[in-house]
């Protein structure tokens, strides 16, 4: 298994990872670098208090893209019972 180091932070850790998860782990990295710099105000807290409030964020986005996707979902479904809804009646249209 491939080790990947990586910087959070500016604290370097060494990643255990499956082969080909090198990848999203510096993406992951490079996301979790952004929203520390996006988040000066939690620059003196503990470490442990740092990781929990990006956590936080990062679930807080994650809810929100969930509750984004739920709603186009919902969308898509009231489209395609309109084209079904069409469909059926263009069927009775050129059969009956």
């Amino acid at each position: 298994m491939p080790i990947v180091s990586i910087e959070i932070d500016n604290l370097k850790y060494d990643i255990e990872c499956e082969e080909g998860e090198e990848k999203l782990l510096r993406e992951s990295e490079q996301l979790l670098n952004i929203k520390f710099d996006q988040n000066k105000q939690i620059k003196n807290l503990s470490q442990s208090k740092k990781y929990l409030m990006i956590s936080l964020v990062l679930a807080g986005e994650i809810n929100l893209l969930k509750k984004q996707n739920e709603k186009k979902i919902s969308e898509f479904d009231n489209i395609i019972s309109e084209l079904e809804n069409l469909e059926n009646l263009i069927e009775k249209k050129t059969n009956g």
